[in-house]
């Protein structure tokens, strides 16, 4: 008796498959912009104001100005200092001279010196005069207040910035598969 004998192999259908990958994804930070214009107070004091008439004074004293008045004592001061220095130059003087004679005593000579002008006369002296006016002008706050301006403007960005690499599938066929056929008497032939 004839046998059938099949083999067959089914087709194979091969997938490659690429994943999607996210290569990058951040947020885009917003940017801030200010304007800060600080507040200040703009303000400030007048110094006070004194007007003092001394007309009456500079008539007791007989002169017009005080720029006459402080001219004549500069003179005399500076005449003063002139004879003053004269004096201790020739009183130095004397004493390298007679300083290492015995019987000079120079501590008491020294000691007269000092205190010979204590009781000086002062070379002028001031009185009040009547009539003098003095005119005050107080001090005032001046200025205007700059309020500022502190303002931020805010640049937001709707969308994160973000990179993919799409995936992918690709389908092909493995293997195409077979069918074959033949006969065997009496017997079937499995590993044929």
């Amino acid at each position: 008796m004839l046998r059938l004998n099949i083999r067959h192999s089914l087709p194979q259908i091969g997938m490659q498959i690429t994943r999607g990958k996210v290569e990058k994804a951040s947020v885009v930070q917003p940017q801030i912009h200010t304007n800060n214009q600080q507040a200040s107070s703009n303000k400030w004091i007048t110094q006070p104001k004194i007007n003092l008439d001394t007309s009456e004074s500079q008539y007791v004293t007989g002169r017009r100005t005080m720029t006459q008045f402080t001219r004549e004592r500069g003179q005399r001061g500076i005449s003063d200092v002139q004879a003053a220095t004269r004096k201790h130059t020739q009183e130095a003087w004397a004493r390298l001279d007679n300083g290492g004679k015995r019987g000079d005593d120079l501590k008491s000579q020294f000691r007269s010196h000092i205190f010979e002008g204590y009781e000086a006369e002062p070379v002028f002296t001031l009185q009040w005069t009547k009539g003098a006016e003095v005119q005050v002008q107080e001090s005032q706050l001046t200025g205007r207040t700059d309020v500022g301006d502190v303002t931020a403007e805010i640049q937001t960005t709707p969308s994160a910035d973000v990179n993919i690499s799409q995936g992918g599938v690709r389908t092909y066929i493995k293997d195409q598969g077979y069918l074959r056929q033949w006969v065997t008497e009496d017997y079937y032939d499995i590993y044929a």
